[in-house]
Order: structure tokens, then C-alpha cells, then sequence
């Protein structure tokens, strides 16, 4: 009889907490309806004003407001579900934690991975290879265990962006969601790509996790330099520079590769090459090392330096390809950080 008791209290605690996590579902999906409801409400506004403000486009602005205006009714339709799904990401927070507790290695993507993947060339210093779209294409899709896969947090809700950048994603992702989602698993994990930004002191603090007491190597194009001229590195052991090239590195792959595999495992390695990183850090990692594609890490922080927010900036003495002629960029004299250079396979 005791054990019957025991194995019923324990059914009913298990309900108890099936219930209690189907209640906070609930709870969460009729949040995210309201602000939905509420975001459309908005846009009814503004179409409603264009109704009367263009007569002559009375009727399409009629037909655009009646499906805005019933879309929160279609969207709750459960035949609807299947049919709108976005990527699982883990908060900034965990992905620095995975990569510093668990020692993952990331390989990150973003508007530009993806648009070389889909033959669409974004950046002046990497032009198209379908070679590299392809590599790019077996590395988002892959399943290493010990390799985060990055991704923009740009598939949902935008209510943490500004005005400004909401509707520069969404000018973006409207068109380009469909090909993101081939590629992509709605049962997959993906881990935080904006490791490499800052925009506050807090952020800065809790990246720095990332190298705090490491012998680190830097593979990184010429003229990226990394740290040079600023603290953001100050708290690694040590630093040793692979120079490559800062435009389209992916032409010498394979020699950045053999270079790279030439370094004790026990080295952090910190990869700033555009898409050549995201290829180099799967291949490291699949070989045994803690390989990250840190990105823009260093230009974020010495925009963040200039501005005290995420505001880009001219850096002249870095490659920014974020800037206006950001690829005009000034030489340097600083023994410290030639003397860190290990290998130079940037033909400069």
C-alpha cells in the first residue's frame, strides 16, 4: 500500500509539473500574441493614413489593411503553426559560458556568410567563391559536438533593437528568411554570433571571459591588429600573430590551415577573417582545438571607445570594412606587435 502511495504522489507531481510548464506556455504564447496584436495596431495606423492620404491607391492600401488587420487571427490558427518557424538561440550570456566552461569552439554566421552561400557577394573584402559557399554550406550544417553554431539574433521578436536597425532587419530578413531556413534546424540549438559586439562596459567585461588568462594566437588579416592600440586583450597570458590576407583569404586556405595545425592544442585561437574564420574554426575544432571566430571584436571595441556606444567610427590604422573607406588604411610601427608575428602569409 506504501508503495502504491509513493508511485501515485510521484504520478501527480510529474502532472503537476507537465501542467505547470504547459500553463507557462500558455502564458508566453498569449504574450507574444498581444504584442503581435499590439505591433499590427501600429501598422493598421500607419496604412490607414496612407488610405487617406493616397486616393488614388485606395484599394490596394484597403486590401493591405483588412490582411493586416486579420493576420493575428490567421497567425493563431493551430493549421498555422507549422508554417512559421524561427531558429532556437541561446542567450549572449550562455554562449560566452559554453565557450568558456565547456571550451567550445564558434563558428559564426551572418548576412554576409549567408549571402555567399546564395551567390550574393556583401563585402568588398571577400569576393564570391563557390568553393567557400560551399564549405559554408557543410559547416552551418554540421554536427560537431564541440562547435557552436552562431547566428544573428534577427528572426523574431526585434523589441531589443532600435528603431532604426528593426527596420533595417526587417528590410533584410523579409527577403532573405527563406533561404536562411533551408539551411537551418528548427531542432537545433544555436549559440549568440554577436560575441563579437559590444556597446557597454558589462559586454565588454563578460567577452573578455573568453581569452582572461590564455596563451592566445590571433590569425587575423594584415591589417586587422588586433588589440594594437588599446587594452582589450590585456588580460591574455600571451599573444602570437598568423598574418593573412584582408581581402579574400580564402585564396590561401589550405597554407592558413597547414600553418594553423602547426600550434600546440593548448593555445585559444581567435580568428578575425570574415567567412574564411567561420571554415577555419570548424576545421580546428573538428583537429582538437578551442578555435573562435571572434569577428569584429576589436573594431566594435574601439568604436565603442570613441562613442561609448555601438556606433561605427573611422579606425585609420584598421581595416574597417564597416566604414567609408574603411579599407584606406595607415601604416604602423609597433614592435610589440610585430614581434608577436609567427607566420606572415599575407604577401604584404
Amino acid at each position: 500500500m506504501e508503495e502504491i502511495k509513493e508511485n501515485t504522489a510521484g504520478a501527480l507531481e510529474k502532472l503537476e509539473a507537465e501542467n505547470a510548464a504547459l500553463r507557462k506556455e500558455i502564458e508566453d504564447m498569449q504574450t507574444s500574441f498581444q504584442a503581435l496584436c499590439t505591433t499590427l495596431n501600429e501598422v493598421v495606423k500607419v496604412v490607414s493614413r496612407m488610405n487617406e492620404e493616397v486616393a488614388d491607391n485606395t484599394h490596394n492600401n484597403a486590401v493591405l489593411y483588412n490582411r493586416l488587420c486579420n493576420l493575428p487571427y490567421e497567425l493563431l490558427d493551430t493549421r498555422s503553426r507549422g508554417r512559421y518557424g524561427i531558429p532556437d538561440i541561446m542567450s549572449l550570456e550562455d554562449t560566452i559560458d559554453e565557450i568558456v566552461l565547456h571550451k567550445k569552439s564558434i563558428a559564426r554566421f551572418g548576412d554576409g556568410e549567408f549571402g555567399i552561400m546564395f551567390g550574393v557577394s556583401r563585402w568588398r573584402f571577400q569576393r564570391e567563391d563557390e568553393k567557400l559557399a560551399k564549405r559554408l554550406r557543410e559547416v552551418v550544417q554540421s554536427d560537431e559536438e564541440n562547435l557552436l553554431i552562431g547566428l544573428n539574433d534577427f528572426y523574431g521578436d526585434l523589441s531589443h533593437r532600435t528603431e532604426n536597425d528593426a527596420d533595417g532587419i526587417r528590410s533584410y530578413i523579409v527577403k532573405a528568411r527563406s533561404q536562411h531556413m533551408t539551411l537551418l534546424k528548427k531542432d537545433r540549438l544555436y549559440a549568440h554570433a554577436c560575441i563579437s559586439r559590444t556597446g557597454s562596459w558589462e559586454k565588454i567585461k563578460n567577452q573578455k571571459r573568453i581569452w582572461d588568462g590564455k596563451d592566445c594566437v590571433f590569425i587575423e588579416g594584415d591589417k586587422t591588429r588586433m588589440g594594437v592600440g588599446n587594452d582589450l586583450f590585456d588580460n591574455a597570458k600571451s599573444i602570437q600573430r598568423i598574418l593573412c590576407p584582408s581581402e579574400s583569404a580564402f585564396d590561401v586556405y589550405d597554407a592558413i590551415l597547414e600553418e594553423a595545425l602547426k600550434l600546440p592544442k593548448d593555445k585559444t585561437v581567435l580568428i578575425a577573417l570574415g567567412p574564411t574564420a567561420s571554415i577555419l574554426a570548424y576545421d580546428l575544432a573538428k583537429a582538437g582545438y578551442h578555435a573562435i571566430d571572434i569577428g569584429h571584436a576589436d573594431l566594435a571595441y574601439e568604436w565603442f571607445l570613441r562613442s561609448g556606444s555601438s556606433q561605427k567610427a573611422a579606425v585609420h590604422h584598421k581595416y574597417n570594412n564597416e566604414y567609408p573607406e574603411g579599407y584606406v588604411v595607415e601604416d604602423i610601427h609597433d614592435e610589440e606587435y610585430e614581434g608577436q608575428i609567427i607566420a606572415d602569409l599575407s604577401g604584404r
